[in-house]
């Protein structure tokens, strides 16, 4: 008889001490608190105006969750009868058909419970959960073990395994939701496969040993077959095995230049097909694996002339510059996302260049079609584990309730291709240090719970024993940051550079002094699309920069202070009307974005000489309405730092830095620019251009500049056409310290063409700041396509912006224009008839 599986569909749910049931959402197997109030109008759209203040009750209170189900009869004949609850939040207690089954307490563990004693075959079955708050249990837990320290949310989430942006963050909500947030099901049989782990060694020669293990519940004997299918279709091998005893059975097998999986970039996503089937006389069950082979190194090697390390991944032996976004939960109701959604998120970092996603450790373990869609995609996924930004506990209970988290998220994670480093946290490191707490980098002991910093036992001895017995192929690395004598190390380790933005508040034109071997944090705040206010603020008296319903859609604290300061440091503000400042503050977000990017990968100079080797932007996403440093808006709508990254991470490119220099009076010695608050010195100003090339081949091309007046849009130089070879995977310098004219304010247009002429790569570098830039005539023609929009400019025109009125995905935004160089923009659902309008950076006033 084959196996059987009901998922449980349809769920009630009611406050806890009351009679009434409510329906949940129709035919939903997953569902939680928020979602269901929502969906049937006993709350506020918590999303809207200011409605998160007026349902913090809900988070208060206890709530429990019916669903009704028959089991056919036949099925008594099975042996076995497993409730599976794929994920419940967080504090559970369930029972069936009247009797306690499970007491659950992690979010992030998969329960499995025999039912069979308590079913009723053949009729109705009832299953409770009651969800005790979480919020009132973690604080009642916080009172019994006591209070630990951490930035964001408040100090009772340490105590809980639960995703803890729940607990408010500053980019999100407080929305304490609870539910059963993954599907429940029951599952029938005699004999089952609980689980796929395709083992694979790829060797240094990308040859590859791959071993099928196999994980089957039987008493009785059951055959085993196993079918390969190569990427391109083919079936390359085939086995068949029979067992009679709970075991792994194993089948191991040899590739010679096997079909590799690689990164976005750099080759083929390809993927393997393990088709495993049990069966007895006839199929039982059939379980099915997409999985790439490749091999993945996380290279901290010495320097030739620099101090500490490098860090950096290589994949199938080939260096990778990381280039992408922090992820954090798409959704503060997680379960009403879709796997379209999670399709078109994750098609944005592939459209927008980027070959690596961080998985941040406030939220949870991403869904398996995340995964899948990363794999399918070639994206790198540097995976934290669930703790972030706290001193969490280390008492035995704590890391016990741990462990089985440990286990079942890396036995779920680990066929996956796209997986490239485990990180034990974020920033729980940094806490330790910003709050004193013991922290002795020799102490190597394993054993930490007498020290006031008692989870570096999780971090350093916990996580990496089960990474060792589960999935030793994957690089593990302690927290994020981490490395170095400190976590602010920039010679080795990963390092967040918050000193924009945060921290001492540097100007982002110094990116190039702030870096490190791999940066994975850094951004810059700006608000959303204008759309996504009108979308999430119902009284449109408040759609202007200072009201109360737009700053509640900020969590970050002092953004009003912050945001004006770099505003107004940087950008010439037309007026503070919301589309003003809304576009003012993306201008921001998208030069700051471009300095960094454009600084740090000039760094990855070649073997021995990968100083910074990734840079990793906070953030890509929202989970509300809110103006963040995500990079793209809650309602997938790209901001123009977006755009700005795309550009900087195109596998092709040119970069240009304007340096300074500082004179006295009466000498030609250069002077620091420390001293008078007020230095009348001469000023003399160099360009230095490079150019990137993230392929593995050399690329020949024609670098062409052109360095105009900014005022009257005129060019008063043009340096020779310039053979140039991009050395491959690499940085290659083109010019050094070219001056440039301090009598006028000039921008340097910097171009890469190749033999037919067509620019491959190109970049401008403007005086700075742009508050000071003054212009005279421009013009921007556009015309508007199926498909495209094509612009033109009779001047050096800055921070292009393309307006649809409807939403459509524009390939550029924010892109500068020069004169001869027209620009075709591609937006493939656009029409011809669409409503479309520009803006740029001090356009005239009509």
């Amino acid at each position: 008889m084959s196996n059987s599986e009901i998922v449980l569909k349809n769920w009630s749910y009611r406050k806890d001490g009351t009679e009434e049931w409510f329906q949940s959402r129709k035919e939903a197997a997953c569902t939680e608190i928020f979602a269901d109030l929502l969906n049937n109008g006993q709350i506020p759209d918590p999303f809207l105006d200011t409605n998160e203040r007026d349902v913090q009750w809900v988070g208060e209170q206890d709530w429990q969750y019916l669903n009704s189900f028959e089991v056919d009869s036949a099925l008594k004949d099975l042996e076995n009868h497993e409730l599976v609850f794929e994920g419940l939040d967080t504090f559970a207690t369930v029972w069936l058909n009247g009797k306690e089954l499970l007491k659950a307490n992690n979010m992030f563990v998969e329960y499995r419970v025999d039912a069979k004693p308590h079913l009723n075959f053949g009729g109705v079955n009832e299953l409770l959960i009651k969800f005790d708050s979480a919020l009132r249990t973690s604080r009642s837990l916080e009172k019994k073990h006591g209070q630990y320290k951490c930035f964001n949310g408040e100090t009772s989430r340490l105590q809980v395994r639960k995703a803890q942006y729940h607990y408010g963050w500053d980019w999100g909500p407080i929305l304490m939701t609870c539910g059963p947030h993954l599907p429940v099901k029951l599952v029938s049989f005699n004999s089952i496969i609980d689980d796929v782990y395709v083992n694979s060694q790829i060797s240094e020669k990308l040859n590859a040993t791959i071993d099928v293990q196999t994980d089957i519940r039987t008493k009785s004997q059951v055959a085993i077959d196993i079918e390969v299918i190569s990427p391109s279709g083919k079936v390359i091998e085939k086995a068949a095995s029979k067992v009679d005893k709970n075991g792994l059975d194993s089948f191991k097998f040899d590739i010679q230049n096997p079909e590799l999986w690689y990164p976005l970039g750099h080759g083929e996503a390809s993927l393997y097909t393990f088709k495993v089937t049990l069966s007895n006389l006839k199929e039982i069950q059939t379980v099915i694996k997409k999985v790439g082979l490749r091999r993945v190194e996380l290279v901290q090697e010495k320097l030739i002339d620099q101090p500490g390390t490098s860090f950096y991944f290589k994949v199938n032996n080939i260096p990778i510059y990381s280039t992408g976004s922090n992820w954090i939960p798409c959704h503060s109701m997680k379960t009403l996302m879709t796997d379209q959604d999670y399709t078109d998120w994750l098609q944005l970092a592939v459209d927008g260049n980027q070959n690596m996603i961080r998985v941040w450790g406030g939220g949870y373990y991403e869904t398996d079609i995340f995964y899948d869609e990363c794999d399918r995609l070639g994206l790198l996924v540097w995976q934290d584990f669930m703790f972030a930004c706290g001193q969490y506990p280390g008492f035995p209970e704590f890391i016990e309730t741990c462990k089985p988290e440990f286990d079942h998220q890396i036995k779920r994670l680990r066929n996956h291709a796209c997986m490239a480093v485990y990180a034990g946290n974020n920033e729980d490191y940094q806490v330790a240090e910003n709050f004193g707490l013991h922290w002795d980098q020799n102490d190597h002991s394993g054993d930490y719970s007498k020290t006031d910093f008692p989870a570096r036992t999780i971090y350093e001895k916990v996580i990496p024993d089960a990474l060792k017995s589960l999935n030793p192929q994957v690089p593990y690395h302690p927290g994020s940051p981490w490395g170095g004598s400190h976590t602010t190390d920039p010679t080795i380790g990963d390092i967040h550079q918050w000193n924009v933005w945060h921290g001492t508040q540097e100007k982002y034109q110094d990116w190039y002094k702030l870096g490190g071997r791999f940066i994975s944090e850094f951004g810059m705040e700006a608000l959303p699309n204008r759309k996504t206010y009108e979308d999430c603020i119902t009284d449109k008296t408040e759609l202007y920069p200072q009201s109360e319903s737009i700053d509640h859609h900020n969590k970050s604290d002092g953004f009003e202070r912050r945001l004006a300061l770099y505003v107004f440091e940087n950008i010439k503000v037309e007026g503070l009307d919301l589309d003003s400042w809304i576009y003012a503050t993306q201008l921001m977000q998208a030069e700051c974005l471009g300095y960094a990017y454009r600084c740090w990968r000039r760094e990855w100079r070649g073997e021995g000489k990968r100083y910074t080797s990734g840079a990793i932007v906070w953030q890509i996403n929202d989970c509300w309405p809110v103006a963040s440093w995500a990079i793209i808006d809650f309602y997938k709508r790209p901001k123009l730092g977006y755009y700005s990254v795309k550009r900087e991470s195109h596998p092709i490119g040119v970069g240009l830095y304007r340096n300074e220099k500082k004179f006295t009076h009466e000498q030609a010695k250069p002077v620091s620019k420390e001293g008078a608050p007020h230095d009348y010195s001469k000023t003399e100003y160099n360009v230095d251009i490079w150019g990137v090339n993230a392929t593995t081949e050399p690329l020949p091309s024609t670098l062409k500049i052109d360095i105009y007046n900014v005022t009257l849009g005129d060019i008063i130089e043009s340096l020779p056409d310039k053979p140039v070879t991009l050395s491959a995977n690499a940085t290659t310098e083109f010019v050094e310290s070219h001056p440039i004219s301090n009598d006028v304010p000039v921008v340097i247009y910097a171009r890469l063409v190749d033999n037919k002429g067509n620019i491959i790569a190109g970049a401008a570098d403007w005086p700075q700041p742009l508050k000071y830039l003054k212009f005279n005539d421009r013009k921007v023609d556009f015309t508007v396509e199926n498909g495209q929009i094509r612009l033109r400019a009779n001047n050096p025109v800055k921070g292009v912006e393309i307006i649809v009125e409807r939403d459509v995905f524009l390939q550029d935004n924010g892109f500068d224009l020069f004169p001869g160089d027209d620009k075709i923009v591609v937006a493939k659902d656009l029409k011809a008839t669409d409503k479309v309008s520009i803006r740029y950076y001090q356009q005239a006033k009509k």
